[in-house]
Formats: structure tokens, sequence, C-alpha cells
């Protein structure tokens, strides 16, 4: 436990972020997948305790995440292989279970809506990777510790587990939710209750 809520500076877990008597990692399954999952996180995101793109990096097998920002530091270059990069920008065609050809690498922004276009114009992991969008659905979401300026965005987990339902199935996503739930019901004590139980 070496993070700390900016707000109120509760100490927090660096996995999954939540404080002490509610940290979730020794409940976390591990999950294997085929397609290897890189979060594109924003220097910004990293302390934030309402961040879920920390999540699915403790619940994947194969994730790992670049950092963006970090002045100093020079880019993560990629190996070569084939790399889609999930955001529904105009232009991006839609995910589809065809994309699923191993080896895929999916990459995933974490951050804002601006600062994850400006990822996609920047990182290298998005460079010369062809940009997809999810599959037009009726979900909404069930993340509400941030305000959401679009009746139609998901949180970052949320994405995830949509995008690897559609390439390696339903069964998948639905064990990926169940997870951010799981998150959601602690994170929502912290900010009602204030911390530890």
């Amino acid at each position: 436990m070496t993070a700390a809520a900016r707000s109120r500076r509760i100490p927090r877990c660096d996995r999954c972020g939540l404080p002490g008597s509610l940290c979730l990692c020794a409940d976390l399954p591990r999950v294997p997948t085929t397609t290897e999952l890189v979060v594109l996180m924003h220097k910004t995101e990293i302390g934030k305790s309402s961040n879920t793109g920390r999540l699915a990096l403790a619940v994947l097998e194969r994730a790992r995440r670049s950092i963006r920002g970090r002045e100093g530091v020079a880019p993560e270059v990629p190996p070569a292989g084939r790399r889609l990069v999930l955001f529904p920008m105009p232009g991006a065609r839609e995910l589809t279970p065809s994309d699923a050809q191993a080896p895929l690498v999916l990459v995933v922004p974490d951050g804002s809506w601006s600062q994850a276009r400006r990822m996609i114009d920047r990182e290298p992991w998005a460079s010369g990777a062809e940009v997809v969008r999810l599959p037009a659905s009726s979900r909404t979401t069930r993340y509400d510790l941030r305000r959401q300026n679009r009746p139609d965005a998901l949180c970052t987990f949320e994405a995830i587990a949509a995008a690897l339902g559609v390439l390696e199935g339903w069964e998948l996503e639905r064990r990926l939710l169940a997870v951010l739930d799981a998150f959601l019901v602690r994170a929502r004590h912290v900010r009602t209750a204030g911390g530890e139980i």
C-alpha cells in the first residue's frame, strides 16, 4: 500500500487502487486471453483512485501498461506485429470476431477523451495500428465514479471487457464485468463512508 488518494490521502493498494481493508487483490482472478492487451495510460491516471485500467492489468494475464506523458522518458517502441487501437473516433471500423486471429495486440488508451485522442496521434503503440470501435449495442455504463460527458461512454475496463467479449466470447466479458462490479461496490463505499471499514 503505497499510493494515496489525492483528495483525502488514504493509503491505497498500487494494484487495485482500493484502501487496505477494502483491497480486492486477494479476490481477483488471473484471466488468460489469446489477445495481448496494452493499456496506454496517461500519466495523470496513475494516481487516480477511479482509474480502471489498473484493474484490467491486475486481472488479465496478457496485459501490460505503457505510460504516456512522462518527461525525460522515451516512449516504448512496440514490437512488430498486428495491433488494433480501440477508440470510437470517426472512421474507426467496427471490431468483429474475425479480428481475433492470433497474434493480436489490442491497444486501449486510458485517460480523458482528449488525452486518449492525443495518445492515438502521438504514441508509438498506436502508430501504424488500425483504429477500431466497439459494435453498436444497447449496453450502458455501470461505472459512476466519474462524470461522463457522453451518453455512450464506457470506462476503460468496460471497453476492454466488451472488446475481449467480441474477440474471445461473451463468457469472458461476463467474467470481467463481475470483477468490475466487485470493485465498484468497494469504491463506492470509500466515497460514502470515507475509507476503511
